[in-house]
């Protein structure tokens, strides 16, 4: 009788663990589904702040804006898993990359349009701003990896 009741524990701590070892690693395919189009993102606003500010009129700025739109979208589906798995601290982590992440290209956007529309250069009131939010968006980068990190170590 003491033998049944200690191996139906066994197995309820079996399962206990498989279940959380299975969470875990739902948890990890979620965070980095949106880990690696956020750094994909950051890199192709680099690329087209380079070119704004160097001027490169080989380097198709509306190209890359464009893929830094595709990237945001792919970045906004991945948000909306990161809220399925939970916790919520690591998907407030996600939005908040998600609105750094639209400030940077924003501003990217409006840098490229003033560009055309008036042949007074403001390079520099742009270049302020962009290392600004860039900087922003490079500290909620690193505040959804820690949170992110933290989530899985707890889940075991």
């Amino acid at each position: 009788m003491v033998a049944g009741r200690y191996l139906r524990q066994q197995a309820r701590d079996q399962a206990h663990i498989d279940h959380a070892r299975w969470r875990r690693e739902i948890r990890q395919e979620a965070y980095a589904a949106a880990l690696v189009p956020i750094s994909e993102a950051r890199e192709v606003a680099r690329q087209a702040y380079r070119a704004l500010v160097q001027e490169q009129a080989e380097v198709d700025v509306a190209g890359l804006l464009g893929q830094l739109d595709k990237l945001i979208r792919t970045i906004q589906a991945s948000c909306a898993r990161l809220y399925l798995e939970g916790p919520q601290e690591v998907a407030a982590a996600g939005e908040a990359v998600l609105t750094a992440l639209r400030v940077v290209d924003n501003n990217l956007v409006t840098w490229k349009q003033s560009r055309a529309s008036s042949p007074e250069s403001r390079a520099a009131e742009y270049i302020e701003r962009h290392t600004v939010k860039a900087a922003d968006l490079a500290d909620s980068i690193n505040g959804f990896a820690n949170k992110a990190s933290k989530a899985l170590d707890a889940t075991g």
